[in-house]
């Protein structure tokens, strides 16, 4: 049985009436409106949420990658520093020119890897196979290399014996390991060990001087154009990182593209980061003084 509201006295009896359903009514509407509030509410923080969460998955990627291509610059770039290196032992009455222990090839660029030496000689291009890489070679001693057993080492850490007299040949390239991931890698002899992970490609420039100004770089060129490695004074490296993980999302497509060492636009076909990091070292011990 409905129950009338009668207004109190000295109210308007020409005032509307409102009976329990009436109110039960604009109680059902406030319910509505509340929830679609909450919903949109709940929607919002759901997106800052995952909006957070892929920007910080992109920032801990390219920090991934710019730790990685760090390190493997690095390395490359102390052993570009060092190659040709080898103690004076005497000097030329008439030059005046120091006589050394070492005096053969500073570095060799392969464009297709090397064909297997011992890590007491130089290497060879191979004819097939293989990715760009490079030969450093310089002697190794007790202040310019880490110690082994008391003794300098390659850069895979083994003591060099005394008939190498101190020489090493660091061969540096790129492959996959065992769980597939692509690395930076060295080679001495017939052993190899990898150094950096996620590194996809390395290329390099050398920078080649003439003849008549022994200091000076005429051109980069790549390593199947270099007329004499001898005259070699400058190495230019591009190293091309890559993610760990796949972190580009569906909305995030203008991450696919990258440029790559040879300045060509390429799209990343498997959600990983790509980025090209480039360094040039001059070889210090070819240049003449």
């Amino acid at each position: 049985m409905s129950r009338s509201f009668k207004p109190a006295s000295g109210v308007n009896a020409s005032w509307p009436t409102c009976s329990l359903q009436c109110r039960a009514g604009f109680a059902l509407i406030e319910i509505l409106v509340a929830l679609v509030i909450g919903l949109v509410v709940v929607g919002a923080v759901l997106a800052t949420y995952v909006s957070v969460g892929q920007t910080g998955r992109l920032q801990a990627a390219l920090a991934q990658m710019d730790e990685d291509a760090q390190m493997g610059l690095q390395i490359l770039s102390r052993d570009l520093l060092m190659a040709g290196y080898a103690s004076p032992v005497g000097m030329d009455a008439a030059s005046r020119v120091f006589t050394r222990t070492f005096n053969g090839r500073a570095v060799l660029g392969c464009d297709k890897g090397f064909t297997a030496a011992p890590a007491s000689t130089p290497s060879v291009c191979a004819g097939s196979g293989g990715t760009p890489s490079i030969e450093i070679a310089f002697e190794a001693d007790l202040y310019n290399s880490v110690l082994s057993a008391g003794k300098p080492s390659d850069c895979l850490g083994n003591a060099l014996q005394d008939s190498q007299q101190g020489i090493t040949f660091n061969r540096y390239g790129v492959g996959s390991g065992t769980s597939g991931r692509s690395e930076l890698r060295c080679t001495s002899g017939s052993s190899t060990a990898p150094l950096v992970d996620n590194v996809e490609r390395l290329q390099f420039w050398f920078g080649e001087a003439g003849s008549a100004d022994p200091r000076q770089v005429l051109r980069y060129v790549g390593a199947t154009k270099v007329q004499d490695f001898s005259r070699v004074v400058s190495v230019r490296v591009c190293l091309l990182a890559r993610s760990e993980e796949a972190v580009i999302g569906s909305e995030d497509a203008v991450l696919r593209t990258y440029v790559d060492c040879d300045g060509v636009t390429q799209t990343s076909t498997d959600g990983r980061l790509r980025r090209a990091y480039f360094s040039t070292t001059a070889l210090r011990n070819r240049m003449p003084f």
